[in-house]
């Protein structure tokens, strides 16, 4: 199958794993590299913002092809989606980084191809999946996806 790179937000908002383009990397100091702790779940927060009158036809295809595909593919959808009444964005998705920080360093995951073989399928081939996607990221105006961690021990802050 022949894949060309998806954006960002669309693969965070659909498939459930990012494209990041820049590996993560370690805080270093005397004792060593630095981590959150293994209490830490990463996370990546994406925010959308469509085109003005196009977020109940995107909201329609996210329903209607997006998560079904998710499902076929066996992918988790997000951990949290929030539909903004007030604000500059329309959405935000809220992903769990299952491979932490790693997860950073795919261009293109095996997940991201499990997604776009899974919506090839559904949609009768890959011309009309890209076409589906061209359609979508066509109703854009605007999106950045950011990543934290949170703690889910005892002590979590």
């Amino acid at each position: 199958m022949k894949l060309r790179k998806i954006d960002g937000a669309l693969i965070a908002v659909f498939a459930s794993v990012l494209l990041f383009s820049a590996p993560a990397s370690a805080q270093d100091d005397d004792g060593g590299p630095q981590t959150q702790g293994d209490d830490a779940a990463y996370i990546a927060v994406t925010h959308v913002n469509f085109k003005p009158g196009q977020r109940s036809d995107a909201m329609q295809i996210i329903g209607e092809h997006f998560q079904p595909a998710s499902e076929a593919a066996g992918l988790p959808g997000p951990m949290l989606a929030i539909h903004y009444q007030t604000g500059k964005y329309d959405a935000a998705f809220v992903w769990l980084m299952e491979g932490g920080m790693k997860d950073l360093e795919w261009f293109t995951s095996p997940d991201d191809i499990k997604w776009m073989a899974a919506l090839s399928e559904q949609e009768g081939g890959e011309e009309a999946a890209e076409a589906l996607l061209a359609n979508f990221r066509s109703m854009i105006a605007n999106s950045f996806t950011e990543v934290g961690h949170y703690h889910t021990g005892a002590e979590a802050e």
